[in-house]
C-alpha cells in the first residue's frame, strides 16, 4: 500500500470525526419530544447559550 493511498484513509477519516463532532454539537434533537408544540414558550436561559450558525 502506498503511502499516499494511507494518508488519503486517514484524511478521510479525520474528515468523518470532524464532520460528526460538528453534527453532535450543532444538531440533533433537543430532547423534549414534542417537537415544540406544547403550547408553552421554554423559560428564558440564565446565561446566553452558544449557538452554531444556520
Amino acid at each position: 500500500m502506498s503511502m499516499s493511498m494511507i494518508l488519503r484513509g486517514f484524511l478521510r477519516l479525520g474528515a468523518v470525526l470532524m464532520l460528526s463532532a460538528t453534527l453532535a454539537a450543532c444538531g440533533g434533537d433537543d430532547g423534549d419530544g414534542d417537537g415544540g408544540q406544547s403550547g408553552t414558550p421554554p423559560p428564558a436561559p440564565a446565561k446566553p447559550e452558544l449557538r452554531c450558525a444556520p
